[in-house]
């Protein structure tokens, strides 16, 4: 969690407990028929102002940890894909992993495929990051009528067995709102590109 929306939200919910000592005060008070008119007023008054900010620290807390949650795109990668003839010369750098791909497809594009699991509201406000598995590179044509086969690569082939139980029955687990196969893809280039991941899916970027 962002650490100016737990600083906001712990300072909330310590003002709401402030709040609801003075009202527990007042009543007990009011129940021995020992509090002023006056007394009791201002205690109240007291009281419904500390709410009032405590509901307002609470309310700041969450919207900026769901802003924060919007906005950001986690680094993954990095690609590298040269077009040299009919041939896609591509480098691959998995962040996750540590480990570096090279490798050639074809085509006038090329694709990044894999999974990810969307969780619930509650564990994505509390910051649970992308569970996601990168599982293949592939190559595109932009024309149907190419003769040549565009290739495919294989980044990671393991838990094929997990991940498609999470896609068939993924949506009856309290914890995951949705799980899906995902992908995305871009012309080759001089530059590299950082390959990024947020809730929704990848994310393509030129460095």
């Amino acid at each position: 969690m962002d650490k100016f929306a737990l600083s906001t939200g712990l300072i909330g919910l310590a003002i709401g407990l402030v709040a609801l000592l003075v009202l527990v005060y007042l009543i007990s008070r009011l129940a021995k028929r020992k509090a002023r008119a006056g007394r009791a007023f201002n205690l109240l008054l007291n009281s419904a102002v500390l709410a009032v900010l405590s509901a307002a620290f609470i309310f700041l807390s969450l919207f900026v940890q769901t802003l924060n949650r919007y906005l950001h795109d986690q680094r993954i990668g990095t690609i590298t894909a040269r077009q040299e003839g009919q041939a896609l010369v591509m480098e691959f750098a998995d962040l996750k992993t540590e480990r570096q791909f090279d490798f050639e497809l074809n085509g006038d594009q090329w694709m990044i495929e894999g999974y990810i699991v969307r969780w619930n509201p509650l564990l994505r406000w509390l910051g649970a990051g992308a569970y996601y598995k990168i599982d293949r590179f592939s190559g595109r044509y932009e024309s149907d009528t190419c003769s040549l086969r565009p290739g495919r690569y294989s980044i990671d082939d393991s838990h094929r067995g997990l991940w498609r139980y999470l896609l068939k029955h993924g949506n009856k687990l309290r914890v995951i709102d949705a799980a899906y196969g995902i992908a995305a893809f871009q012309y080759p280039g001089s530059e590299p590109y950082g390959l990024y991941i947020n809730d929704s899916g990848f994310i393509i970027k030129k460095d």
